[in-house]
């Protein structure tokens, strides 16, 4: 097995060639995650590459894996695979993950993760600064009128 991991600009890449192995899927998402930890990453895209689809997940370690990353809720994983397999198994991986709060996606390709990862609409600081709408009225426009206030005649007739 062959596990590459740069720092991007924004991201941290990780390429895994000839996966195989339990083992080798813990050895290669310790680094990760060691990586992670080390560069302060918030986004990490994973490339799979002729490797064996996971679908053993406890097995291999992976929700140890994200508790090792820490505060997963600012964190965003991006999977891609160059298999059917290999993509079945990360959209299983992704189901579950989601299901535990994680924000896992899984990709066809790292040009779709990279546009993921340039959305704004979802960074972590955006969220912790919008302001609590307890208390407040959210509309500014006068109250729409009530049903009593409507005349009679003002709605639109149907003639027989």
């Amino acid at each position: 097995m062959l596990c590459e991991i740069t720092v991007e600009p924004g991201y941290l890449k990780v390429d895994l060639f000839n996966w195989q192995t339990a083992g080798e899927t813990r050895d290669a998402l310790g680094a990760i995650a060691a990586e992670t930890r080390k560069h302060n990453c918030s986004q990490i895209l994973i490339s799979v590459h002729a490797s064996r689809p996971i679908f053993k997940v406890e097995q291999n370690g992976l929700p140890d894996y994200f508790r090792e990353l820490g505060d997963v809720s600012k964190r965003r994983i991006a999977l891609t695979g160059d298999s059917d397999e290999l993509r079945l198994s990360q959209q299983y991986i992704e189901s579950l993950a989601r299901r535990n709060g994680i924000n896992v996606r899984s990709f066809p390709n790292e040009q779709a993760a990279l546009q993921w990862f340039k959305d704004r609409r979802w960074t972590p600081d955006r969220r912790e600064r919008q302001e609590p709408w307890e208390g407040q009225e959210r509309r500014q426009n006068p109250p729409r009128r009530s049903l009593e206030r409507v005349r009679p005649g003002s709605f639109g007739r149907v003639s027989a």
